[in-house]
């Protein structure tokens, strides 16, 4: 907070002017000067960077430097200790010196606008007579950079944006710029745009947060009446924050905002890092690009605490015409996901909702350094838990890209309790693949807890249940529910469970239900046995007996498995479930919708708006109920 001498001099400011007054051109922060930099990040996806030179205060330089969070640790709480409300949402409160600069399109009026101090509104959400502004470009101009200003929109308005707005930093990680909505509609205010970027946060703009906001590129929806049309459609990001080489930046709140029809919704690049960045309870959907790779959430070098959000046809708007990778008309390729994040450190994915991405629903990347020509750490500290997911051709994958084959990429790595429904069934790019967990070069590392249902699409021969491969040490594959994933065939490179590493230490499979009724699909395949223990897992498969193992060339039945892999508490026969059927369609039905009825309901989810059947605790404890709880210890 503001030291004893800075709030005097504030106290003097505001008693030298109106706290509720018409603004005037002094009143105006000053445009910032822009000036191009280089960036070294080749995976970064972005345009040319430049980064801000605005002047800085003293008391903003002394927050910069206590700002102390940690990568890894997220400040929940921009004022209030407990942080969330009853119903989770962030808790934020204006300050004493903030301005609050009301907008609505509806009602409002640049020439009569005026903002307001804090002490002037009985309630800043549903403020009463007020003068807001009619443009949210003009009344961005009166949002002071370094001060915790907030602009609030009108709910169930919308406006018609052509250039892209950039958002001025906050004071402090308490005292943060906020944009957000005001008004007692259960409709978050629209922003139409058909800028390439609509909200922008530039180099060293920390302390934001943009809450209840919805962003529509509506130009580039194909069932608008002014779609730009197949051939015209221009890259456009809903929200880009740009970090230059060698800074961090962070202190970056995004809740309960809808961003759609964009070809990145989120981008987080630049070559430089971020930390603190928490994305919770946002819907982001149907990105795609005719011109280049499209993303939901793309964020490089970061520390993020993605939560609750759902994400939905992420990377495509149809699916792939021939087996290639074209893109014309927003055609689903193999480089086009949910979330794409590159070089990741201390990030946390929790109970979000995964849905029909145009390929991997959470891609995540290490790439080794072109200028070592040797694999070395560059990812660490993630945790995937109690997500789920559906569709898709891939689930998750902690592998690929850039490798030497030499060593570890990844290090302490978790993927626990998530739900993975149908990978592979919608065949987004032609493909005939469902993978479902993919890890390569792990250094440490567990995959427990997770159920994996269900593919009975008979065109998805290509089926993979939990792979580790490459150079893997200390990885520990436990109390893992593969469950209805169907082949009709045993293919030499399909199965349940694969361990295919080129050198292994110290892998662990323990207690993992694999239960392949009506499928062909082999349970286990490894390359070797060198430094792989097996205990208490439960096999069962309509394989033939004798392919259900397979070791290197050579398959086993059950009991020769037993005496070549030394596993003792194995089982080999089919596993009575409570509900063994248990989907997310059955899960519909149990609502009494169909799935299109809850996917539309799931995409509704909002503040105003929020239901609990429509949350990854309810899917979680459906599931549950159904095949039993392996949890993770």
């Amino acid at each position: 907070m503001i030291k004893s001498k800075y709030l005097l001099f504030f106290l003097i400011i505001f008693s030298l002017t109106a706290c509720k007054s018409t603004p005037t051109e002094d009143d105006r922060s000053e445009n910032l000067s822009i000036t191009p930099v280089a960036s070294s990040d080749s995976s970064s996806e972005s345009g040319t960077p430049v980064a801000s030179t605005a002047d800085t205060n003293s008391e903003y330089e002394k927050n910069q430097s206590d700002y102390s969070v940690q990568p890894g640790e997220f400040n929940l709480y921009p004022r209030e200790t407990n942080g969330w409300d009853e119903s989770g949402w962030s808790i934020i409160t204006p300050s004493e010196d903030s301005r609050l600069i009301y907008v609505s399109s509806s009602v409002g009026n640049d020439e009569t606008a005026e903002f307001y101090a804090l002490r002037d509104i009985a309630d800043v959400e549903d403020p009463g007579l007020i003068k807001p502004f009619k443009t949210i470009e003009l009344a961005m101009k009166h949002a002071r950079d370094g001060f915790p200003d907030w602009i609030l929109l009108f709910k169930g308005d919308s406006w018609e944006v052509h250039e892209k707005l950039e958002l001025p930093r906050g004071r402090s990680v308490n005292e943060r710029f906020l944009l957000t909505s005001y008004g007692t509609s259960t409709v978050r205010p629209t922003i139409r745009s058909d800028a390439s970027e609509v909200l922008r946060i530039w180099a060293d703009q920390n302390y934001i947060a943009v809450i209840g906001i919805s962003l529509y590129a509506y130009k580039r929806d194909p069932s608008s009446p002014e779609f730009s049309g197949w051939g015209n459609v221009k890259d456009s990001i809903g929200i880009r924050a740009y970090s230059p080489r060698e800074r961090v930046m962070g202190a970056i709140l995004l809740e309960n905002n809808r961003l759609n029809f964009f070809s990145k919704g989120l981008s987080f690049n630049g070559g430089g890092k971020f930390t603190d960045v928490v994305v919770r309870r946002n819907v982001i959907e149907n990105s795609y690009s005719e011109l280049n790779h499209a993303q939901g959430m793309y964020a490089g070098s970061s520390s993020v605490l993605l939560e609750e959000n759902i994400f939905y046809h992420n990377g495509w708007y149809k699916q792939q015409v021939g087996s290639g990778n074209e893109k014309e008309g927003g055609q689903a390729t193999m480089f086009n996901h949910n979330t794409y994040f590159p070089k990741s450190e201390d990030t946390v994915f929790r109970k979000n909702i995964f849905i029909s991405s145009s390929s991997i629903h959470n891609k995540w990347t290490a790439d080794s350094r072109s200028e070592d020509g040797f694999d070395s750490i560059q990812a660490k500290n993630i945790v995937v838990d109690n997500n789920v997911y559906i569709g898709g051709e891939i689930g998750i994958s902690a592998g690929g890209n850039r490798d030497y084959d030499t060593g570890h990429r990844w290090q302490n790595m978790t993927i626990s309790n998530n739900i993975m429904f149908s990978i592979g069934q919608d065949q987004p790019t032609n493909r005939t693949l469902g993978w479902y967990i993919d890890a390569t070069d792990w250094d440490g590392g567990v995959i427990c807890g997770n159920y994996l249902l269900h593919n009975n699409n008979a065109e998805v021969t290509n089926l993979k249940g939990i792979v580790v491969s490459g150079h893997s040490s200390d990885v520990t594959v436990k109390n893992n529910l593969i469950i209805g994933l169907i082949n009709k065939s045993t293919a030499q490179n399909a199965a349940a469970l694969l361990l295919t590493g080129d050198e292994y230490k110290n892998i662990q499979v323990e207690n993992n239900l694999i239960q392949l009724k009506n499928s062909k699909l082999r349970p286990i395949r490894v390359n070797n046995l060198i430094e792989i223990s097996f205990k208490n897992n439960a096999y069962f498969s309509e394989a033939e007996l004798s392919d259900w193992f397979r070791v290197g060339s050579i398959n086993y039945n059950f009991s020769d498995w037993q005496l070549t892999s030394n596993e003792v508490g194995a089982t080999n026969t089919a596993v009575e479930m409570i509900t063994p059927e248990r989907s997310i369609e059955s899960y519909a039905s149990s609502l009494g919708l169909t799935f299109e009825q809850l996917r539309r309901n799931l995409l509704d989810q909002s503040k105003d708006l929020w239901q609990q059947e429509y949350t990854v605790d309810s899917i979680d404890g459906y599931i549950s109920d159904g095949y039993g709880r392996n949890a993770c210890d």
